[in-house]
């Protein structure tokens, strides 16, 4: 289950990326980082894969590999520069295929079988899709001096931030309702705020809006879908970690590492 521990630090991971993306690539890679090698070891172990060593590093490497590359490209003839922001997909594509590719390459290391092989390479194709996603952090930083910028990384940072403190409590698991009906408002209202702060114009706000509600609705996601205190009938009971509490702040960091390429999407469409 999640606890308040895993708030807290999924909201300081939040409200750090988003500051460390105003000064600048090298300051949010670094925070990033972190970010990624916390998703990396606890993903496996919080989903109860075997071989966790494996994908541990397999998701470790994706991830730096993906964040290096978003840092270098276009900045070593590798890039498309005229194609602006947009161009930091590239080598996020590349990866995250490459990342796939390594999931099935661990379970056929692993051997005719073994058990959960499926699961586990599902999981860890999860896993390489978050920790790719992770650098759009760093891809924001690049092109944090266009105007749209600056209103994204407020509103999604604060809308993390403040989402993760409300969602993913154990008071707040199994209410999707409530969940919905708190979360959707608030991150609204969080775009609205942040837009007064830096007196946006209406477009910005809507877009600043649109923004926070998709980054709440990953933090809403990942509250639905965590390991409950209270399971259901329905629920299928899952081999986790004999460390659950360490490898649940890996789900905590889910949806704030992913937050990071919604913020490059549209800052690349609409900027």
């Amino acid at each position: 289950m999640m606890r308040l521990s895993m708030a807290l630090a999924a909201a300081l991971a939040a409200v750090v990326l988003s500051a460390a993306a105003f000064v600048g690539p090298l300051a949010v890679s670094a925070v990033a980082v972190v970010v990624i090698l916390v998703i990396a070891w606890g993903w496996p172990r919080q989903l109860g894969s075997p071989a966790r060593i494996s994908l541990s590093v397999t998701l470790a490497v994706v991830g730096l590999v993906s964040l290096g590359l978003t840092l270098l490209w276009g900045h070593v003839g590798l890039g498309e520069p005229e194609k602006g922001a947009l161009g930091l997909f590239q080598p996020m594509a590349v990866v995250a295929g490459w990342g796939v590719i390594a999931a099935f390459m661990v379970q056929l290391f692993r051997g005719t079988g073994r058990p959960l092989r499926l699961e586990s390479t599902v999981a860890t194709m999860g896993g390489v899709m978050i920790v790719v996603m992770t650098s759009g952090w760093a891809a924001l930083a690049q092109w944090n001096a266009m105007p749209l910028a600056p209103i994204l990384l407020l509103s999604i940072g604060a809308t993390v931030a403040l989402v993760s403190l409300l969602g993913l409590t154990p008071w707040m698991q199994g209410r999707p309702g409530t969940l919905a009906a708190v979360l959707i408002p608030l991150s609204v209202l969080i775009a609205v705020a942040s837009g007064l702060v830096l007196d946006a114009e209406p477009r910005k706000l809507a877009i600043a809006a649109v923004a926070a509600l998709a980054s709440s609705t990953l933090v809403a996601l990942t509250a639905a879908t965590a390991p409950s205190a209270k399971p259901r009938p329905e629920d299928r009971p899952v081999a986790t970690t004999l460390r659950p509490r360490r490898a649940g702040f890996a789900l905590a960091m889910a949806p704030v590492g992913a937050a990071g390429v919604i913020g490059h999407v549209i800052l690349a469409l609409l900027g």
